[in-house]
């Protein structure tokens, strides 16, 4: 997500400088300010980095806005993204809003084999975003799950159109992402996605389940009896068989509703975070022990992102964070 100076959902300007949009919801975020001064990591001249982000010796773009953004609502809700290590741009893209306890999310990971997948995924979620802030009534057909489902579908259109823009590079190579996306009203969930992004619950007892299923290779060849281990070391194991995109052919996107009996946490993110913690038993367990230990939902969405940094960083990193009461 960029930082933005009003709402980019709703084009509130009276949002600038505020923590969440009055008119939609939705929560902004800040992004990290360029490290002004610093060292040029391209030509190694010190003290290069302008305010701009850009290097004054070799011209190159150094630090981006979006290299790291974060956002909360005080015990509601909260989200960070961030470029990661390896990455020269952070391709993934965070949505959230929230009106008391009620929560709209949408993380989306933009496809680094297509191009400008870091476009494809802002454009989704502020697209998705923007149908979940509608306020489509709850108990309209289909519900919560119904209303994410329509948010996917303008999402994945939204997306598909930026290959009809001009631009042959765009034509030749769709700009792609992956989608989850969550509406949260009281103690019931709805809940979507396209691709491998995933959603959690993580109850405050018992076990944690794993809400989504991978559109992948691995998920594909699991569930035709190939042994799991065998699937998950496979060179085609993070392929994904399912995306947003002009090259996607017809999607319907996996849709899901719960109503889950106990408190507990709402957790998405993208493969930048679960590539580190595979297993929902050890995902569950990271999640419980950050939270507990920041007793402080933005500081524990960081404590998740340094973790997937400090275990290599090899792709981007998005995790959001939502209390059930």
């Amino acid at each position: 997500m960029s930082v933005v100076t009003g709402c980019a959902s709703c084009g509130d300007e009276r949002a600038a400088g505020a923590a969440f949009c009055e008119s939609c919801g939705r929560t902004l975020a800040t992004g990290t300010p360029p490290a002004a001064g610093a060292d040029c990591p391209a030509c190694g001249t010190t003290d290069a980095v302008g305010a701009d982000g850009y290097c004054g010796h070799c011209g190159r773009l150094v630090v981006r806005p979006r290299d790291h953004a974060e956002t909360a609502v005080a015990t509601v809700a909260a989200a960070v993204t961030d470029r990661g290590l390896r990455h020269h741009r952070n391709e993934d893209a965070m949505w959230l809003a929230a009106r008391d306890a009620d929560v709209d999310a949408v993380v989306c990971d933009g496809v680094s084999a297509s191009f400008d997948p870091d476009i494809a995924s802002e454009v989704a979620v502020e697209a998705a975003g923007r149908v979940l802030a509608s306020g489509v009534p709850a108990d309209s057909p289909g519900g919560l799950a119904a209303r994410v489902g329509a948010a996917i579908a303008v999402a994945g259109a939204a997306v598909a159109a930026l290959a009809s823009t001009g631009d042959p590079r765009r034509a030749a190579s769709n700009p792609a992402c992956t989608i989850v996306a969550a509406c949260v009203r009281g103690r019931e969930i709805g809940y979507g996605w396209v691709g491998d992004s995933r959603a959690y619950w993580i109850p405050d007892e018992g076990d944690a389940e794993q809400l989504t299923e991978d559109d992948s290779w691995a998920a594909h060849a699991i569930g035709l009896g190939i042994d799991p281990r065998a699937a998950a070391v496979d060179p085609r194991a993070h392929a994904i068989t399912a995306w947003l995109g002009a090259d996607a052919g017809p999607v319907e996107p996996h849709t899901a509703t719960l109503r889950p009996e106990q408190p507990g946490l709402l957790v998405l993110c993208s493969d930048g975070l679960w590539n580190y913690l595979s297993d929902p038993v050890e995902f569950a367990a990271t999640v419980r022990g950050a939270v507990r230990k920041e007793s402080d939902l933005l500081r524990a969405a960081r404590a998740l992102t340094a973790l997937a940094n400090e275990r290599g960083g090899a792709d981007n990193i998005t995790v959001v964070l939502v209390p059930i009461n």
